[in-house]
Formats: structure tokens, sequence, C-alpha cells
């Protein structure tokens, strides 16, 4: 009754209170508003609070009401107190998947999206609060029939007793309890179908004439195949059917894009690319589980597949392919076996569905000719997981080999030209700017020539524009590289690597500003700086160049040299005193701040590369460095060479390593590419 006195006082209709509560995880329906308040039927916790919550009732009136439903509603409960409520038992229990959940995901379960037939299916469970009902979901795997069922009982008939049947025995011997209904749980009811003894139409019709909310839910397969059997085909004809669709219709799309501004797997599984939110849910942690546990074939596939995604590859990868480039993957026990043997591995493992999803960690991309293949691609969820778990390891070469071979599209060339490049692995970066030159890309054989002159390859680079005579862009980078050597031959032996490496940038410099040139000096002391040369960058800032000086000082700062800065200081360098009295040795303070950095470039944030690497470059920390020029985080590998060359500066054997390393790059290991009279045409 003052249920309905806050109603009259609000002013507010049944229709309206119904649109205000539509998207709601317990919408009011007009029906059973209208039953509610006028008293036919005891109203349940989740509705009373939703009516609160619709008509704005202050709080205190909500705490005074809601403790009177308690007092009111346990009396009535009382019979049912040695029955486990709904409530109480976990979604689990009940058979709903795990379902992905991200680390920043707050509960056991991803957030609900409101299903378009979740009003009809809650207003037959509603219905069956008074009289009893026989309510079954059909659809596919993974689609969300377990869900959605949960949901529905919960908020409409949640402090019910639970009755769990693990067989038809069990309903049979719960038809003698007959005054006592509550919610008969029959997930995934084919298995009550032929069995001992058979579930027939009339126990279910006795259930429910005593009150019993039976629900179910059957796969679509079952369905058909139940339809062969009279004694199935009546007990499913005797149901009330709700079916489920496999893909989410427009307006749940929009609740689930709502939803995912606040629950990250919601949004975990929007962003996959993969069959159906539902079944992205539902297969995700199994997804993760088989690749931690695969054998080495199937991990090593899995792996190329999501590799080749990190790096922004797209393009189906063919059989072919994904067996030459498993081999860097595998150990040497492993690689002796045949291929064709890692193959079947690979299909009975990786390419199985999950959960009995469409989803697999391989799945196969149809050709452009219906009946054909155009190869695999890593499921996405799988492949987004995998990019922040490996994302710091280089693939073996095997990989790169492989897909600059076998891959055609000049887009995906650059893409693994680019990748190469920023992980110093300039070997594998020549040999996609050969395959983009083989191509057709005229760019790539003018990259291709100075990359080959950077070290010291120069009578490659001309035989590579020799064959292009004719073309101008390749005529104009043969009279560069004739100059570059001219230069070279005329220098002594221990400064021709670093002109070469920076193709005489350095050199040019240094010229104008000793001619006076105040914006090439300028310039000269940022790249001094950006290369970690303390020596010249030292030089200038004696001579009273001032931006040189403040270089100087915030790398002795950086490397915690405070004895020089002290002494610069005392002879009146106000940038030393600066640095000095800012100085700060306890690196904790951005710790945090380098983790944040880090889950920001996993989740593709490239802008806070400079603040990551210059962070890690301040605190002196090479293996950190090394991790983010194998991650291909930009800005990394001239960080780590700066760094390198300062440690370096007072030992000439290392510094000639830097400088090697600058020009030549690095193994897939991360070991040093090339050495002396190892250079390939």
């Amino acid at each position: 009754m003052f249920l309905s006195q806050l109603r009259d006082r609000s002013g507010l209709s049944y229709s309206q209170l119904e649109r205000m509560t539509r998207d709601d995880a317990r919408p009011l329906t007009r029906s059973t508003l209208s039953e509610v308040l006028r008293g036919n039927r005891p109203p349940q916790k989740s509705l009373v609070e939703s009516l609160l919550a619709a008509l704005q009732s202050p709080l205190g009136e909500r705490a005074r009401i809601m403790d009177t439903w308690a007092r009111l509603t346990e009396r009535s409960q009382e019979w049912r107190t040695n029955l486990l409520r709904f409530v109480d038992s976990s979604p689990r229990e009940l058979g709903v998947h795990a379902g992905i959940r991200p680390a920043t995901s707050p509960g056991e379960l991803p957030g609900y999206v409101m299903r378009s037939f979740d009003p009809e299916l809650r207003r037959l469970i509603e219905d069956g609060t008074r009289r009893g009902c026989f309510v079954v979901l059909v659809g596919g795997s993974s689609t969300g029939k377990t869900r959605s069922l949960y949901e529905a009982v919960r908020n409409v008939a949640g402090d019910w007793g639970l009755v769990q049947p693990s067989d038809t025995g069990d309903i049979y011997r719960l038809l003698e309890d007959s005054d006592r209904p509550s919610i008969v749980w029959l997930d995934e009811l084919t298995r009550f179908f032929r069995s001992t003894p058979e579930l027939t139409k009339t126990q279910l019709a006795k259930l429910r004439r005593i009150g019993h909310i039976i629900v179910g839910t059957l796969w679509f397969e079952d369905y058909t195949a139940s339809q062969a059997s009279r004694v199935e085909r009546a007990v499913l004809e005797f149901a009330e059917m709700i079916d489920v669709p496999r893909y989410l219709d427009a307006d749940e799309c929009e609740r689930a894009r709502r939803l995912a501004s606040t629950d990250s797997s919601i949004s975990a599984a929007l962003n996959s690319g993969d069959d159906g939110m539902t079944q992205v849910l539902a297969a995700g942690p199994e997804l993760l589980r088989l690749w931690h546990h695969a054998p080495p074939y199937a991990r090593a596939a899995i792996e190329v597949a999501t590799d080749a995604r990190r790096l922004g590859i797209l393009t189906p990868l063919s059989r072919e392919l994904l067996l030459e480039a498993m081999a860097g993957y595998l150990g040497e026990g492993d690689r002796v076996t045949p291929p064709e043997s890692w193959w079947q591995e690979v299909t009975s493992y990786a390419e199985r569905p999950i959960n009995e999803t469409t989803v697999a960690a391989l799945i196969r991309v149809a050709g452009r000719s219906p009946g054909t293949l155009a190869g695999y691609r890593a499921a996405d969820y799988l492949a987004q997981h995998l990019r922040v778990q490996r994302r710091s390891r280089c693939p073996p070469e095997s990989f790169w080999i492989a897909l600059i071979d076998r891959l055609n599209s000049v887009e995906d060339i650059r893409r693994l030209r680019d990748a190469a490049a920023a992980r110093m692995r300039y070997r594998l970066q020549e040999k996609a700017l050969r395959k983009l030159a083989a191509l057709g890309d005229q760019q790539a054989l003018v990259d291709l020539t100075f990359l080959l002159v950077r070290q010291d390859r120069i009578g490659a680079a001309v035989s590579v524009l020799s064959s292009r005579l004719g073309d101008r862009p390749a005529e104009d980078a043969l009279a560069e590289v004739f100059l570059l050597r001219g230069r070279a031959d005329a220098v002594e032996l221990n400064e021709r690597a670093d002109l070469l490496c920076d193709l005489g940038e350095r050199a040019s410099l240094r010229g104008r500003a000793d001619q006076g040139d105040a914006t090439a000096a300028d310039d000269l002391a940022d790249l001094l700086a950006e290369r970690g040369e303390l020596a010249e960058l030292r030089r200038r800032a004696d001579r009273g160049h001032s931006l040189a000086a403040d270089l100087l000082a915030e790398l002795l700062a950086i490397h915690r040299r405070t004895d020089e800065l002290s002494v610069r200081a005392a002879a009146g360098d106000q940038a030393s005193l600066t640095r000095l009295n800012r100085l700060r040795d306890d690196a904790s303070s951005v710790k945090p701040e380098i983790q944040q950095l880090r889950e920001a470039l996993a989740r593709g944030e490239v802008a806070v590369a400079e603040r990551l690497t210059s962070l890690l470059f301040e605190l002196a920390d090479e293996p950190e460095l090394r991790a983010e020029v194998d991650a291909g985080t930009p800005y990394a590998a001239d960080r780590l060479l700066a760094l390198l060359a300062v440690n370096s500066c007072n030992d000439p054997e290392a510094a000639a390593e830097v400088v090697k390393l600058r020009a030549l790059g690095m193994h897939c290991d991360g070991t040093l590419a090339l050495t002396e009279g190892q250079h390939h045409a």
C-alpha cells in the first residue's frame, strides 16, 4: 500500500516507470508493477530497489522501506530455510562460463549486457512466481544462454530456493516434496534426455502445477536432434522457448559499448575481431590455457601468428610460411622431426575450436573463391594478450626470413623493414629493403644504398645503384655515395666509421659550426648529446657554447658524475651548479611512471615512447633499454647507443664496439650482427 502511495505521490505512470528502467538489470514492467502495487503478489527485493530508485525516494526513506520489506519477507520465506537460496549460489556452480577477466575487471563475471529477449524471459519467470513455469533457452554454444538465464532468475526470483537435479531420479524425488516450490535448474537439458528413468512432459507438468520455476538451456543442435524422439519433442513443446541468437543485435551492441567504458572484460571482447562478443568472453580463458600448455609445434605456430600480429602483419599466413617460421621457436631436438609431422600437431591442437565455439587459437581465413583457404591468423584475443606477454621479445630469424620471403604485400614488407630497423636488426632490414626494391619500390633502393654505406660496404652500394642507371633517384644517390667515399678516404681510419655511420652529418655540422654558423653549432650540440659523445661536447662547452654546456651538465647528472659537476660548478658553470642542486639519487619515484608508460605502450599508445626511453636513459638502465629495443620501441635504439657511448668514453675498445653496433646492429639474439670481414653483398 505504501509503495502505491509513493507512486501516486511521484505522478509517474506505469508506462513512464517502465521506460525509465528499460536498460536496467531489473527493468519494471507494467504488469508486474500493477500486481505488486495492488498487493496481488509479494515484491522481490530487486524490484523494490528498482522502484525506489525510479521514484527518486530519499536515501533515509529507502533504508526504512527496505528494513520493513526484510521483516515482512522473513516469515514468508521460513519454509525454504533448508534450501540454498538462488542468490547464494555462485554463477560458476550454475554453469556460467568464467569469461575473460583482464586485471582491471572488478568481479567474478564480466558485466552483463541486457539482451533483447530479456524482457520476455523475465516476464515468463515473473509469471512463474505465481503459477509455476517451464522455460528453456535455445542457442549455440557460448552465446550467453546460461548467463542470461542466471541474471533473469537472480533478479526476478533470487530469494527462492534452488534445486539442481543431477539426473531424472532427482526430479522424481522432487515431486514428493509437493508443497515447496523452488527454482529447478536444468542447465544443458539434453543431459536428462534418453535417461533412466525417462524425463517426460508428465513429470514437468506436475512440477509446474506445484509452482516450481523450471528453467533450462539447450544447444540448437540438440533441439534439432530431439525432434526425432516423441518423448523429447513433447517435453520441449510443453516448454516456453526463448531463442538466443549467436550475435548481438544493434541495440545490444550499443548497450555493450556503453558498458565497455567501465568494464574492461566487455571492452576486450568488443575490441576482438573474433566470432561474437559472447563467444570471445567464453573462449578467452581457454585460449590462454591452450597456449600455456601447448605442445612444441602447436605453440610455435601460435607464437608465429601472434608475433606477426604484434608487428602489424594482417595478411593470412600460409601453411608453408608458418612451417618455415616455426623453426626458430623450437628446441634443437624438436627441429629434428620432419615438418610434416609438425603440421599434424598444429592441425589437431591449434586449429581446434574452444569450448565448442568457433574460436580457435589459429583461425582459418577463407580465400577469395569459395572453398579456398587464404591462410591462418591468430585469434584476436590471444594476439592481444600475447602482445603484452611477448612485447620485449624479438622474433627469431626464421620468422623474419619466412615472412619477408613469402609475403608479397608492399605494406607488409615495409612494416617488417621498420620493425627490424627499430630493433637494430639491420641485416633483416636490408633483406626487407631488397625485397621492396624487387617489388618496385624506388625509395627502398635508395634506403638500401645508404644502409650499405653506413656499414662501409660502399662497393655493394655502388653495385646496387649501377644496375639502375637511368633512374634519377638512383643516379643522385650514386653521386652522393661517391662524394661520401671520397670524404671517408681522406680521413684517418678511426674517423672513417663515424663519418660513414651518420653519412657525414656530424662532420658537416662540425665544419659549419667552426666557421661561425650558430644554428649548426646548436644542431651539433644536440647530436653529440643524443649520441652520448661526452668528449666533444665537453670541448665545445669549454669553448663557451652555452647549449653544449647545458647538455653536458644534463648528461653528467644523468650518469651521476657528481665529481665533474662539482668541478665545473666551482669554475662558474651555472648549468652544472643547477643540475648538481637538483640531482636525486633515488629513482624509486619514477618507477611507477615507467610501469604506467609500458602499459600504455602495450595498448598501442606510441606517443609515450619518448618519455619512457628518456626515463630509462636517465636511470642509466641498460638492460631495460635493451628490452625496449627488442620491443621495437621508438627512440630506444638511440637512447641505448647514447648510454653505451657515455659509459665507454674512457675505454677505446668499448667505444669501438659502440661504433660497430651503431652501424651493424644485432642478431635476433641480441649479439653483434657482423664482425670485421663478414660483410654481405
